[in-house]
C-alpha cells in the first residue's frame, strides 16, 4: 500500500538565516522535513536570504514593520491575493504556525472553517516582553489584555508545543489546558559547536593579555536585559579589570551599549567556525536574560564546553544545572551573577569540570531524535483530530437516527 505524505503548512513569521533564535530553530525544521512523510507548504513576510536550498514552495506575505522591533515584520496575510485558494488546493491535513501574530490568527481562522487542527510551537516568552516597552505602568494597565488577547492564540491550538516545564506552568496560569500543551526543547548540531573550536589565540590582540573572557551572544535589544551587562562592566572596572566582557551580536541597543562599556570587546554577529571559535574560546558565558522560553545560545555555549552564568528564569532554569554546568543567579542580581562569574573564574579545576558537564549535557540533545519527536506531534495531531472528528460524526449519525425513529 502506497504511503501517503500528510500535508503540513507553516506560517512563520521569520524564516531569515540566524536572525534569531526562532529563525534558527525553524530552519533547522525544515532542513530536516522528511519528504517521505510529509509535504509542507511555507507562508512567510520574512523569507530566507538563499531560498535555493528549499525544495518546499514558499509563499510571500505582505508585511509592515513593527516600530519596537527593528528588522522584525508584520506580516498581512489578510492583503495576500490568492493564499486561500493556494491552500484549498494544498489541501493540508494540519496548519503549524509560530507566533501570535495575524498569521497566527489566519491560521486558526482558516483551520476551523475547513475543519482541520492546528498546531505552534511557543518560541517567545511575550508576557515578559510586554514590560519591557510600556514599563510597570504600562503593564498594570494593558498587560492584562495582552495576556489575554495573547492566551487566545493557544487557547485555540490542538497543541502547543512549550521548550520547558517553567514555561508551561506559565501559560497554565493564563488559562492554557495542561493537555493541550506537551514539553518540546531544542538541540545543537555537534559539529556546529564544539569544544574542538577553541583557540587558544584567538583573542589575541583584542583582548589584553592574561585577561579573561566573559561572553554574551544575542540580539541587542532591551528584552535581553542588556542593562544588566553594562551595571557588570562596571562593576568589573571598579573591582577586577582583568576580566574583559565580549558582546557578539547587533541590534537597537548596540550604540547604548558601547558608550558604556568603551572597554569591551564588540564583535558585531558572527556566523560559522568564527562564532564556534568565539563560543569555545570564551572562559565563561553570561546570560541575563530573564525572557527566554528556550534559550539557545545557553545550549550552544554548553556544548562548546564554555560554562554558564545565567538568570534562574524560565528557559535557561531548565537548561543549567546549578552547580554542575554553571550557576544561577536570581534575574537582574548583579551581586548574584557577580559572585558567580567570579566563583567559576577564579577556580580553574572548577571551570574544567563544569566545562566537561556542560558539554555532555548539550550533546546528549541531538537534533535528529528532536526533529522524530516534532514529526510524532504532526501525526499524533492529524491523527487524534481525525478520530475525534469520526466519532463525532458518528454520534451525530446516530442521534439523526433516533431522532427519525421517534419520528
Amino acid at each position: 500500500m502506497q504511503n501517503i505524505r500528510k500535508k503540513v503548512v507553516l506560517f512563520a513569521d521569520v524564516l531569515e538565516e540566524d536572525f534569531d533564535g526562532v529563525s534558527v530553530t525553524l530552519n533547522k525544521i525544515i532542513a530536516n522535513f522528511p519528504k517521505d512523510r510529509f509535504d509542507l507548504l511555507i507562508v512567510t513576510p520574512h523569507p530566507p536570504k538563499d531560498m535555493s536550498g528549499i525544495d518546499f514552495k514558499i509563499l510571500i506575505c505582505p508585511y509592515i514593520g513593527l516600530p519596537f522591533q527593528e528588522g522584525y515584520r508584520l506580516g498581512l496575510p489578510g492583503r495576500m491575493k490568492g493564499l486561500k485558494a493556494e491552500l484549498d488546493k494544498f489541501q493540508p491535513d494540519v496548519l503549524h504556525f509560530t507566533s501570535p501574530s495575524l498569521l497566527g490568527r489566519y491560521a486558526i481562522k482558516y483551520a476551523k472553517r475547513n475543519n482541520i487542527p492546528v498546531m505552534t510551537i511557543y518560541h517567545t516568552h511575550y508576557p515578559t516582553y510586554f514590560k519591557y516597552y510600556l514599563g510597570k505602568i504600562g503593564d498594570f494597565f494593558l498587560g492584562g489584555l495582552f495576556n489575554q488577547g495573547m492566551a487566545w492564540y493557544y487557547k485555540n491550538a490542538n497543541l502547543t508545543l512549550v521548550p520547558t516545564g517553567p514555561v508551561r506552568r506559565d501559560l497554565e496560569k493564563l488559562g492554557i489546558k495542561r493537555d493541550t500543551m506537551a514539553i518540546w526543547g531544542r538541540a545543537i548540531h555537534a559539529n556546529r559547536f564544539n569544544p574542538e573550536f577553541y583557540r587558544e589565540d584567538f583573542f589575541k590582540d583584542r583582548v589584553p593579555e592574561g585577561n579573561k573572557t566573559v561572553l554574551f551572544v544575542s540580539r541587542l535589544i532591551k528584552e535581553k536585559n542588556v542593562a544588566v551587562l553594562a551595571d557588570m562592566y562596571q562593576l568589573f572596572e571598579r573591582k577586577n579589570k582583568k576580566i574583559t566582557m565580549v558582546i557578539t551580536g547587533e541590534g537597537p541597543e548596540r550604540e547604548w551599549l558601547e558608550e558604556r562599556m568603551p572597554k569591551a570587546l564588540f564583535t558585531g554577529k558572527l556566523r560559522g567556525d568564527e562564532l564556534s571559535q568565539t563560543y569555545a574560546s570564551a572562559d565563561l558565558f553570561f546570560f541575563p536574560s530573564a525572557s527566554e522560553t528556550f534559550g539557545n545560545v545557553v545550549l550552544e555555549a554548553m556544548a562548546s564546553g564554555t560554562p554558564v552564568v545565567a538568570a534562574d528564569a524560565c528557559g535557561p532554569s531548565d537548561i543549567v544545572k546549578n552547580g554542575v554546568t554553571g550557576y544561577l543567579a536570581a534575574p537582574g542580581s548583579l551581586r548574584g551573577f557577580y559572585k558567580r562569574i567570579l566563583t567559576i573564574l577564579g577556580d580553574d579545576h572548577l571551570r574544567e569540570r563544569m566545562s566537561r558537564q556542560a558539554f555532555e549535557y548539550a550533546n546528549a540533545k541531538t537534533i535528529d531524535n528532536l526533529h522524530a519527536e516534532l514529526w510524532q506531534h504532526y501525526d499524533r495531531v492529524i491523527k487524534g483530530y481525525n478520530l475525534c472528528k469520526s466519532r463525532q460524526e458518528q454520534a451525530l449519525a446516530e442521534e439523526m437516527a433516533l431522532s427519525y425513529e421517534k419520528s
